[in-house]
């Protein structure tokens, strides 16, 4: 077990679907317009800004994405090179674009579609829990930019730590079926 498993919330029932979080993390990370490390979906629909169910009795929510950070993640197992690793002090999962070779291996086992291979590069890329903020103690930027205060960061292996009490609370995480044991959990 990592000494810390750095791990997100994101409250649903906050959201309010602005994808403040997707543009926050593509200018802090100088990404290319075509590479997105956070996403944003419906959360109950197909349809992004459509709402669902029969008025009166319709809603609107959200799902933003970004990479789970799993405690067993399908990227690296994929990758061929050792590129694509968990970080075992953080337990952040990242890739080395010095060893990747661009294959599309982690892209194609992700689950939650968080690796993608940068054009420019041609190597992957994608949501590190901006380590190199983390680390230091500061919140990623998508929770700093979020304007609904929707994303709780912290340390799931800390009992006392917010994301953890919202875990053990009920927070659930998307797609446990994968068995990667993602670390980013959803109040619906």
């Amino acid at each position: 077990m990592a000494d810390k498993q750095f791990g997100m919330v994101i409250d649903t029932t906050v959201c309010v679907g602005c994808q403040t979080c997707v543009v926050g993390c593509n200018i802090n990370h100088e990404l290319p317009s075509d590479t997105l490390w956070a996403g944003l979906m419906s959360f109950d629909g197909d349809v992004l800004y459509q709402s669902t169910g029969i008025f009166p009795q319709t809603q609107l929510k959200f799902r933003p994405t970004l990479c789970n950070h799993c405690s067993n993640p399908a990227c690296v197992a994929a990758c061929p090179t050792g590129a694509m690793a968990k970080d075992p002090e953080t337990g952040i999962v990242s890739p080395d674009a010095e060893v990747c070779i661009g294959c599309s291996a982690c892209v194609e086992a992700c689950p939650y579609g968080a690796p993608v291979i940068n054009f420019i590069t041609g190597k992957s890329s994608k949501c590190t829990f901006c380590m190199e903020r983390s680390t230091e103690g500061y919140e990623p930027y998508c929770v700093a930019a979020c304007p609904a205060n929707a994303r709780i960061f912290g340390d799931l292996n800390d009992p006392q730590s917010e994301v953890a009490q919202l875990v053990a609370a009920g927070a659930m995480p998307w797609n446990p079926e994968a068995n990667t044991e993602p670390n980013v959990y959803y109040i619906a």
